[in-house]
């Protein structure tokens, strides 16, 4: 009896992965950005108008009050030929009359900045020996140079433990240090009395502008 032998050789066993379906990308064509609505761009467009008078009007009444701070202070100078206009008033005036609130323009801060500098400077002068050297057109002399730069430090330092940060003040030593105003006890009160006037007057200008800056806003 014939026995039969397979020769093919066993087939390895195959794992079927089984293969899961991708799902289709829809195609699109470029994102679109919607359209601004009318009505919002004529409310954007009614907020820059908005603001931009509001800083024209701040602008305008910066320069108006300024100029007539200087113009009180400067009518007293022709009516009793002292200095109660020097330059220092001039930035004095700007800050007065377009920062109203803030801490440097207060009244305080305006009188016993400049205060605080006159005493300054005019202590440098002493201590250095610069009272006795002039200044001309063209050349100013080396301790009048130190002078000023020991004055302006000394006030900066000075000012903030008075609770007085009026930074045009520095404007006043240097018109001391350089020599451009003789001190005397007349033209100090001078000086001084055109600070308070300033400062009066400006204060009384910052009370006014600010009760009208909720109905601006």
């Amino acid at each position: 009896m014939a026995i039969l032998v397979s020769t093919r050789a066993p087939q390895p066993d195959t794992m079927i992965t089984p293969t899961v379906p991708t799902p289709a990308v829809p195609i699109t064509g470029p994102t679109r950005i919607a359209p601004i609505a009318s009505s919002e761009r004529r409310e954007a467009a009614k907020t820059w108008r908005g603001r931009t008078r509001f800083i024209a009007g701040d602008a305008v009444w910066g320069a108006a009050m300024s100029a007539i701070l200087i113009l009180v202070v400067g009518a007293l100078t022709l009516a009793t030929s002292q200095p109660w206009l020097f330059a220092a008033l001039g930035p004095s005036a700007v800050v007065i009359a377009s920062s109203p609130g803030q801490p440097s323009s207060r009244f305080h801060s305006v009188v016993v900045g400049h205060l605080s500098a006159l005493l300054c400077a005019w202590l440098v002068v002493v201590l250095v020996g610069a009272s006795g050297t002039g200044m001309s057109s063209d050349t100013v002399g080396v301790a009048r140079v130190w002078a000023s730069a020991m004055a302006v430090a000394v006030t900066t330092l000075v000012q903030p433990s008075l609770r007085a940060y009026h930074p045009p003040s520095a404007a006043t030593a240097l018109l001391i240090t350089l020599g451009m105003y003789h001190l005397t006890w007349k033209s100090s009160l001078s000086m001084m009395g055109g600070v308070v006037i300033v400062a009066l007057m400006g204060e009384w200008f910052q009370r006014i502008r600010l009760k009208d800056e909720p109905a601006r806003r």
